[in-house]
């Protein structure tokens, strides 16, 4: 049996953030095809995963304080990291993790090596002294999420901070991924971004198409926004919605009720509940609940690379979407049959309203969304792919004999 090192900074784990959450299923399709020896802080309460590993190496986390930040003090804090550093923000804030994995990976012995995270790059040892094959994932590009997040500012300085930023975040990643046997992406768009020299592979997110059960459709006007609400992506996406986005579906639809559900909220999110309205619901166990409840689920994002598990979970519990491009990237639905796609409030606006008062539309799109993901977006399939694409980078067939 072919065997893997699974180093990550996050415990894999079906029940926590998106990045966990596909862990854990390609975690659990490889296991059963390889020894795994997963390394990552601990401790990992997905007992699913506990006892698919073969090896458990669960190393101290390191101490990280969650803490809202003055904007002028963000911005002067990044003015100085590009000014005097030449490593993406990720790399810097995964750099508390990497000593404890280093250490657990010295003496450990694989076919192959499995890092999570670009912020895990510097792992991989000079070549003299590697052993196995090594593959990289990117769970997104943080050079594509600051050359959004560029886009977005009217200030010039501000504007150039996140130019420079997507610029050594680029030239970062090319350089980690030459150095792996193989990178691994969410979506092909990341892929080409990437423009990796070596072999690139597309390893999709999924859904558990089980857990997330077609829910009948309700009629109240309510709307909801699932995400870890700590993460710039999803504090900016959450912002433009109640600011910009929701007055506009208000003066149509006046009782419309907004669900921002997810983890660890910060100040800013928490300030979104007092509006009238609008409720925030934190570290909740389990978002089907909210997802059921909801008329319409919202992926209001004009931040982020990869692809958004929330959107999957929302088709997959029957609920017609509204995204933006960004928010529904790498799904390649269908506009106005699997989704409807808006970018500016005014049309973002017009079609949660459009789905708030048509059951009919409100309908088939529910319903194709959920032949979407049970036909495209199964995490089994997905994770039995996976692990071929693994098991052939550890064993690659020899020279002249590839196909054959």
């Amino acid at each position: 049996m072919a065997t893997a090192a699974w180093v990550t900074p996050l415990p894999p784990d079906r029940n926590g953030g998106g990045g966990q959450i596909r862990q854990a299923h390609l975690l659990l399709g490889l296991a059963r095809r390889a020894a795994i020896h997963l390394i990552c802080p601990g401790p990992v309460e997905d007992q699913a995963v506990r006892e698919a590993v073969t090896v458990l190496t669960e190393v101290e986390p390191p101490e990280v304080v969650w803490r809202d930040r003055h904007p002028w003090l963000r911005r002067s804090a990044s003015l100085v990291d590009l000014l005097a550093l030449r490593t993406p923000r990720e790399v810097r804030w995964f750099e508390r993790y990497r000593p404890s994995l280093a250490a657990a990976l010295q003496d450990v012995t694989a076919d192959v090596v499995l890092v999570e995270f670009v912020g895990l790059a510097p792992l991989l040892p000079p070549s003299p002294a590697r052993r196995g094959r090594w593959v990289l994932t990117f769970h997104n590009l943080p050079s594509r999420m600051a050359a959004q997040e560029a886009a977005l500012r009217s200030h010039p300085v501000q504007r150039w901070v996140f130019q420079r930023d997507a610029a050594v975040a680029a030239a970062y990643e090319r350089r980690a991924a030459s150095g792996f046997d193989a990178a691994i992406t969410c979506t092909t768009a990341d892929a080409e971004a990437l423009a990796s020299p070596g072999p690139t592979l597309v390893v999709p997110n999924g859904v558990d198409v089980g857990r997330f059960r077609q829910a009948p459709q309700v009629s109240e006007p309510r709307v909801v926004l699932t995400g870890a609400l700590y993460t710039a992506p999803n504090i900016e996406g959450a912002r433009w919605l109640c600011h910009e986005v929701l007055p506009l579906v208000r003066q149509q639809v006046p009782h419309v009720q907004v669900d921002i559900v997810g983890a660890r909220p910060t100040d800013e999110v928490r300030a979104l509940g007092l509006q009238p309205g609008v409720a925030v619901h934190p570290d909740v166990a389990d978002v089907a609940p909210f997802l059921r409840a909801a008329r319409v689920a919202v992926v209001p994002l004009r931040i982020g690379s990869g692809s958004r598990l929330k959107a999957l979970e929302a088709m997959a519990a029957g609920r017609p979407v509204v995204g933006t491009t960004i928010g529904v990237e790498g799904l390649d639905l269908q506009p106005e049959r699997e989704v409807l796609i808006a970018d500016d409030p005014a049309a973002f606006a017009a079609a949660t309203i459009r789905l708030l008062h048509d059951d009919h539309l409100a309908a088939s799109l529910a319903a194709a969304g959920r032949a979407a993901v049970e036909a495209r977006f199964d995490w089994a399939p997905i994770a039995a792919r996976f692990a071929d694409a693994v098991l052939d980078i550890a064993h690659p067939a020899p020279a002249g004999r590839a196909g054959g």
